[in-house]
């Protein structure tokens, strides 16, 4: 045996040294397990190292800074490096460590070339390379060592061996030691290198004999050595501020010229609740009262006794906040109004309350099982039944069921009494203001998990004072045999992803609940459609889970079922499932369960065990049905970094799994892509980081927000944080085919605190993942956003969904991993979302968007609404930070001039509202698939009436910012390619588009024509087509400004799509769009069809005069008072014309919001504002 040795240090810069003697055994050979022992040996001075690296074919290298003004940065004689190193690929090309960057001018590497040992210093050839003749097998340690002398002559050694020497050309590099560069480099057939290095030395001096003669020998113990990883695995959390600790300066509080609203009550809701289901099922929804519990001295017992009188209670409503109900009885004001949140008193985010329920449950109900489920209380709630404690419930999302058999008396008077609590730690709200700016994202409740964490204030929302504390979700009354049907689970999977050929193999799982001490005989049945069947059972004492299967009930596989799409792509059929447990030929339960038919994969980038990066399509579904669990690994230990970004991993021993398929086209890079029926789905959407502030949740309310995201024609809505997890939400999902992306309750890593009890955040996500799982809509799980969930709750909820769900995959994190990193927030130049910004999946993106003129008014005080105020600041108008407006404004002053007045501001606010929220998307389609796979706005929905992130106001009104995102998004578009000006089409549906002309003409601002092309040709079906090259630079040159008009259309001469734009050299060359002359613009309006509950007009735009009308907004009117109609659905606005074109803009509007009297008011860039009266 040779001795071998080992440097003790473990990096940095050391003199003399110690080394350690390890027995081994021949060249390149397997290692012997003797034990080292120290021995102190005379070496050449080691000047770094050594360092030990473990490197991913597909991920990063290291990188160690050398001293500044480091002499071996330049050195050029006297100097070595040297290593080992074990190599995961066969005849490699790669580096392994060297100085400098490889596209530096003067880099030195250790090297492989084709599998042989190199030294490279730049360039190709003699001078600058050294290689040695033989391969050196993969597998087995090799030493590595290049030294050079005095004179300058470089020797390459391996395993102790020289193997090339000659004279190379050194220069001055960078004060790096790379290990492993993933960089480009003028060496050809360079790519990542994959394995292990160790003791990557650089020196001083040139190697001795005894160095040499050491590196003859591989040491034993090297695979045990501490590797560093080149891609490390993802960290955990190791900081997280609280949020605000004392209340806010007085200096920097918000200051309003206007006095608070007077608070103003509401009529009391009148009603009784009636049983449904066949008498089974009783929403609690009336009769229901609140009080403080300061105010209260007696026992929950008490109060639900039936002797206690709440006649000095106030009406409550249910379902609601007990904000909600402290507005509606006009103890305080409304807070969407200007600051009048600031009337409300922060404190009442430390109350308790009461409330209490009588009610009589109807008679038939008497002999059965009977349970009181709560589908949603915030935070802590005690329940008390006619004098009887029945439990408790922690956490907004808990969907907690009791028995309540034993308290509740059918047929007679009940009562219910619940006793809320806040959350463990309120903290203390932030108030806007122009002074104080935006403030921190959220403080120390979020420690408490499954609650309204935003309440605490956001930079999109004020402090919500009593944090949405309530009963904000219905309390229902249910009556069953001794059998209970529970959530079933309906798992639909796709034989073919041809929707032509589709069968459809439909499993479900039926959770039976037996609280009786015997087992239970009986059927349990399930009719959907045209299918009916049953399967008889033996539900034994605690219940069971029934799985009825394709391969046992022929008839639950379905051909040519009606499938379920996002919008954009085909309809959104449903189906109801009927399921029902039979005791002889009693019914025990019923339960109806709405589904969607279709299945959704996913493309995705992973590393495999060998440590290369594969492209895959996994199918969930696949992996459930075949019992096997996830085959993405989704664990902090599975993320790794490659150059591209954070990507995972397969999981161990399931890369030849049949839910995981090849995917040849690379060209997505790591980013996710969604697939719904095999079809790829590019997904453009938003977040909602809150549908309501206050949880004003009713359908009623909700639902014409859903319309607008359809009509805005996006097919993605996030629920941001978990925030919007209700039934109306996944319902309204499903009929107007969204995808949802659905985060659980965490947030920022390393900026938000993690929850603190991971019991209590799993208990929540388990009756979430129960309770929405058969809601087609849903198409990822997202445990946190902005980075990933601590340990315990990632593993946690890794495991409920492969267990309760497992048809979808679960993104611990909502960015990074396989995905595009957040922002930017504010105003960019348009072409950059073409070019830079939210390439490949980019979940958060969003930029400044004013809303209307009318939607200013209002929500702002009219002394405050203009110059900008703190009333703006408040309502999101930040001065600073992610969502800082200053760009914007910059922007407007820069092109057409700094805003005089509201209505200025609102003019010149519209156009960069359609043409940024346009370039979001245009800059999206422009590369499909080559990266770009999914962009969702940061945000949509506006939780409260908002100056940022949205696309219409929360009082449904639709700006600038709306009809970009309509128009860019649309299935068939055309549109102009930033910065170039080439024209392209964009196809998203299902089929080509086959002889289809583009027509492209340019004007300059007093619309004389400049170009004018046309081409005609086939659009690819789910692609971007180029169709013609404009070459307009010597347009705008000779113009400053031009207008373009784009048109496409059929073979048939039918439009299919139109685009117009207005585009500068410069930005001060905008300012010339302030010379174009008044419009001369005609409208004609009328009434054209009331169907049921909506109504419908039609107006028709011309343009008479010889220059072009830009940006002409319609805004339908109640002709008496002034006040819009909301919600309306214009098909178009903001519209721009040419001299002598016309346009037809439908608006429908609820009858409900109409009048016998109503107009569309117009205005916009260069049209006058005017008036017309809608006649039947």
């Amino acid at each position: 045996m040779i001795a071998g040795s080992i440097i003790c240090n473990l990096g940095g810069r050391i003199g003399a040294v110690a080394l350690i003697a390890f027995a081994a055994t021949g060249r390149g050979m397997a290692q012997s397990p003797t034990v080292p022992s120290l021995i102190i040996m005379a070496q050449p001075a080691v000047a770094y190292g050594p360092y030990n690296a473990h490197i991913l074919q597909g991920g990063i290298g290291l990188s160690k800074n050398l001293h500044e003004h480091e002499a071996l940065a330049a050195a050029q004689h006297s100097w070595s490096m040297s290593l080992w190193f074990k190599s995961d690929e066969p005849a490699q090309t790669a580096f392994l460590a060297g100085v400098g960057h490889p596209r530096e001018n003067f880099p030195r590497y250790l090297a492989l070339k084709d599998g042989r040992p190199a030294f490279w210093a730049g360039g190709m050839g003699e001078g600058h390379e050294l290689i040695g003749a033989t391969p050196l097998a993969r597998g087995v340690w090799h030493s590595l060592a290049v030294s050079v002398d005095a004179d300058g002559r470089s020797h390459l050694l391996a395993d102790g061996a020289e193997v090339a020497s000659g004279t190379i050309a050194l220069g001055v590099s960078s004060s790096a030691i790379l290990m492993a560069p993933t960089e480009d480099s003028s060496w050809p057939g360079t790519k990542h290198f994959g394995g292990l290095l160790a003791q990557v030395s650089l020196r001083s001096t040139p190697l001795s004999a005894d160095a040499i003669s050491a590196m003859s020998t591989v040491p034993a113990g090297l695979d045990n050595l501490p590797f560093e990883e080149g891609s490390r695995p993802w960290p955990i959390q190791t900081q997280g501020p609280s949020g605000m600790v004392a209340p806010q300066d007085p200096s920097l509080l918000p200051h309003s010229s206007a006095p608070f609203l007077a608070p103003k009550a509401v009529p009391w809701a009148v009603g009784t609740d009636a049983a449904i289901n066949d008498g089974n099922t009783l929403i609690l929804r009336h009769g229901w009262m609140l009080a403080d519990a300061a105010d209260i001295k007696v026992s929950g017992s008490e109060i639900a006794g039936s002797s206690f009188d709440d006649a000095k209670w106030m009406s409550a409503v249910v379902p609601g906040t007990v904000l909600t109900t402290l507005i509606a009885r006009g103890v305080y004001p409304d807070p969407d109004f200007g600051l009048d949140n600031m009337a409300i008193p922060e404190s009442l985010s430390k109350h308790s309350f009461w409330y209490r329920n009588t009610f009589t449950p109807p008679a038939t109900m008497k002999g059965r099982k009977l349970a009181m489920t709560f589908h949603g209380i915030n935070y802590r709630a005690t329940i008390f039944i006619n004098g009887n404690r029945v439990g408790d419930v922690l956490g907004a999302f808990r969907h907690k069921e009791f028995d309540v058999t034993q308290f509740v008396k059918p047929g007679e008077k009940n009562t219910l009494a619940v006793f809320i609590e806040p959350p463990f730690h309120p903290g203390i709200a932030h108030e806007q203001s122009l002074a104080a700016g935006s403030g921190d994202n959220g403080g120390v409740m979020m420690l408490d998990g499954p609650t309204f964490g935003a309440t605490e204030g956001w930079d999109w929302i004020p402090g919500i004072r009593d944090r949405n504390i309530g009963i904000w979700q219905d309390v229902v009354v249910t009556a069953s045999g001794a059998v209970e049907v529970a959530v079933p689970q309906i798992i639909t999977h796709l034989s073919d992803p041809d929707p032509a050929i589709t069968t459809a193999e439909i499993t479900v799982r039926v959770p039976l609940a037996n609280d009786t001490k015997a087992a239970v005989r009986g059927t349990v049945g399930i009719a959907f459609d045209d299918v009916h069947l049953s399967k008889a059972v033996i539900v034994p004492s605690g219940g069971t889970s029934v799985e009825l299967s394709p391969k046992e009930f022929p008839q639950l596989i379905v051909q040519h079922p009606k499938l379920w799409w996002p919008n954009g792509y085909g309809a959104q059929d449903l189906h109801t499932m009927k399921l029902v447990f039979e005791q002889g030929r009693k019914a025990s339960d019923v339960r109806e369960e709405r589904f969607g038919i279709r299945e959704i994969t996913y493309e995705i980038s992973a590393f495999d065990a060998s440590g290369h990066v594969r492209r895959v399509e996994d199918s969930p579904t696949v992996a459930k049905l075949l019992g096997k669990g996830p085959v993405i690994e989704q664990s902090h230990e599975g993320f790794r970094e490659t150059p591209e970004g954070w990507i995972t991993s397969i999981v161990p021993g399931m890369e030849d799994s049949p839910a995981l398929k090849p995917d040849a086209d690379m060209k997505p890079g790591t980013a996710l892509v969604i697939k719904v029926n095999g079809i790829r789905i590019a997904v453009k959407g938003g977040s909602w980081g809150m549908d309501d502030m206050l949880k004003r949740v009713s359908r009623e309310r909700i639902e014409p927000f859903f319309r607008l995201h359809k009509e805005a024609n996006v097919n993605m809505i996030r629920n941001w944080m978990g925030q919007d997890t209700e039934d109306v939400f996944y319902e309204l999902a499903d009929e107007y085919g969204m995808l949802i992306w659905n985060d659980f309750w965490d947030s920022t890593q390393n900026w938000n605190l993690e929850p603190d009890d991971s019991e209590l955040f799993l208990a929540n996500a388990k009756d979430t993942i129960s309770r929405y799982r058969n809601h087609p809509s849903i198409a990822v799980w997202c445990g946190r956003n902005e980075g990933v969930p601590p340990p315990a709750i990632n593993v946690g909820l890794n495991k409920l969904i492969t267990e309760l769900d497992g048809t979808r995959y679960y993104s611990a994190d909502s960015n990074k991993i396989n995905l595009h990193d957040s922002g930017p927030y504010k105003y960019q130049e348009p072409e950059d979302y073409f070019t830079k910004l939210s390439l490949g999946f980019a979940v958060e993106v969003g930029l400044a968007s004013p809303p209307t003129l009318e939607a200013f008014q209002a929500f702002l005080p009219k002394e405050d609404q203009w110059p900008i105020s703190d009333d703006w600041a408040y309502h999101d108008w930040h001065q600073g930070g992610n969502g800082a407006t200053e760009p914007f404004v910059q922007t407007i002053n820069e092109e057409f001039g700094p805003a005089t007045s509201l209505t200025d501001f609102d003019r010149k606010a519209q156009m960069l509202n359609y043409e940024g929220h346009r370039a979001v998307f245009e800059g999206f389609n422009a590369h499909l698939w080559q990266p770009n796979s999914g962009r969702l706005l940061w945000m949509t929905q506006p939780a409260w009436p908002s100056t940022q992130w949205q696309i219409f106001s929360h009082d449904y009104d639709t700006h600038g910012s709306f009809y970009g995102v309509k128009k860019a998004a649309e299935p068939i578009h055309v549109q102009m390619n930033l910065p170039a000006h080439d024209v392209a089409i964009i196809n998203n549906t299902l089929v080509p588009l086959t002889n289809v002309t583009v027509t492209a003409q340019v004007f300059d601002t007093r619309s004389k024509p400049l170009l004018d092309k046309t081409a005609t040709l086939t659009a690819a079906a789910n692609a971007e087509t180029p169709a013609l090259a404009m070459e307009l630079q010597a347009s705008l040159e000779a113009a400053g400004t031009v207008l373009v008009k784009l048109e496409l259309k059929d073979s048939a001469g039918k439009l299919l799509s139109d685009n117009f734009y207005w585009l500068a050299a410069k930005k001060s060359d905008y300012r010339r769009m302030n010379e174009m002359p008044a419009a001369n613009l005609t409208a004609m309006g009328k009434i054209s069809t009331v169907n049921g509950g909506e109504g419908h007009a039609t107006i028709t735009l011309v343009n008479s005069g010889t220059g072009a009308a830009i940006a002409t907004k319609l805004t339908l009117k109640d002709a008496t008072t002034g006040l819009r109609i909301l919600p309306a659905y214009y098909s178009d606005n903001y519209v721009s014309l040419l001299p002598g074109a016309t346009k037809t803009i439908e608006i429908a509007y609820p009858t409900t919001s109409a009048t016998t009297m109503m107009k569309v008011d117009l205005r916009g860039w260069n049209v006058t504002p005017a008036s017309i009266a809608l006649a039947p």
